[in-house]
């Protein structure tokens, strides 16, 4: 039998009479709930694989995160409603399972989900920002679908219903227009304009005529606001901007992002155009490359005049980029994803980069 010496007795008693008079003097934590202040200018969603983190393009700061599923083409918002709105993708068992494809609705004071509509389970999951479009009258959202014909679901993000699914065989991307109309670009080298009624059910479908060569020089599905539309570009870098009016489609003559003599550039990377709609500037991801390099980042950045259709100045790069978009300010900023995971931050009027904000990276970036 072995017994405590009177020392090592009261260092026993001493550490058991310890643990409760330190415990005793830790503080307990208070929980609470922070809320989202007013959007300031310049704002704007760095979608990722882990969630959509939002920033103030003017501080660096991160101002909040909406906690998206992994398998999530892309993420609006509806300002005079305050909500988000997320096309998502779940697996019961994280990577098999039954699937179940909705449309998330986060409010904007709590960044919580209020509310989910189921949608059809064939949803394209690919990180593409024009697989999913608000019409501009704020009610109807329309999610891309793949399966693997195209189709398109339209969901009353208002009322928080799904309406129904519109067959698209052979078109893809969503582009509004009007009120509650959407353009497509087809594999037939046409637009497609789906027009829909009040409530949200097709009521016209129009296409154009043919004015790419699908097999030569295909446009690409990455597309961009314009004043008055959408601007389009070609795997070769020609430029188209589509309209409509009513029922009509209008598109304008085709020109080149290339200056004639420079030759073997070309567009290329994720989502890498985008255009500032008042002041006429368009913002595109360049490299030197062969054909079929469409996926390749950009080494530059070149920005156009859309007016006088020249281009005015070259953002030479250290680290090539994959994502770009600049925000629709007055006095606006270029936000840009390196194919690193940085996020860099420029003066979309000087081209001057003024800061770099840690992301977990950013596939695509929303403006708010």
């Amino acid at each position: 039998m072995r017994f405590h010496t009177p020392l090592s007795m009261c260092v026993v008693l001493s550490f058991t009479l310890c643990i409760p008079l330190a415990s005793a003097q830790i503080t307990p934590e208070e929980i609470s709930t922070e809320t989202m202040p007013a959007p300031g200018t310049n704002w704007f969603i760095s979608k990722t694989s882990n969630g959509g983190y939002i920033f103030d393009a003017s501080t660096g700061e991160m101002q909040g995160m909406l906690s998206l599923s992994r398998r999530t083409p892309a993420v609006t918002m509806w300002n005079p409603r305050r909500e988000f709105y997320a096309a998502e993708s779940y697996i019961s068992r994280g990577v098999h399972g039954e699937r179940t494809d909705i449309v998330a609705i986060y409010d904007f004071d709590n960044l919580r989900p209020v509310a989910e509509v189921v949608i059809p389970n064939h949803m394209a999951r690919l990180s593409v920002r024009n697989h999913m479009g608000l019409m501009n009258n704020g009610r109807h959202l329309a999610v891309h679908n793949m399966n693997p014909g195209h189709s398109v679901s339209i969901v009353d993000v208002q009322d928080r219903v799904f309406i129904y699914e519109v067959s698209t065989p052979g078109c893809a991307v969503i582009m509004p227009v009007a009120e509650s109309d959407f353009l497509q670009v087809c594999g037939d080298g046409t637009l497609q304009l789906i027009q829909l009624d009040l409530s949200g059910f097709e009521q016209n479908r129009v296409r154009s005529e043919v004015f790419f060569n699908v097999i030569d020089d295909a446009v690409y599905d990455r597309t961009t606001r314009s004043a008055d539309g959408w601007f389009l570009v070609t795997h070769a870098g020609t430029i188209y901007e589509a309209s409509t009016s009513g029922a009509s489609i209008n598109i304008s003559d085709g020109w080149s992002l290339l200056p004639e003599d420079e030759e073997g550039w070309r567009p290329g990377g994720d989502e890498f155009i985008s255009a500032h709609q008042q002041l006429g500037l368009l913002f595109v991801a360049m490299h030197e490359g062969e054909v079929d390099t469409h996926h390749e980042p950009g080494t530059e950045i070149w920005v156009f005049d859309v007016d006088t259709r020249r281009r005015i100045y070259r953002i030479e790069l250290e680290t090539p980029v994959n994502s770009l978009m600049v925000t629709q300010e007055d006095e606006p900023k270029l936000i840009v994803a390196d194919k690193d995971g940085g996020t860099h931050v420029y003066d979309a009027l000087t081209f001057v980069h003024e800061r770099t904000i840690e992301t977990p990276g950013a596939s695509m970036f929303e403006d708010f």
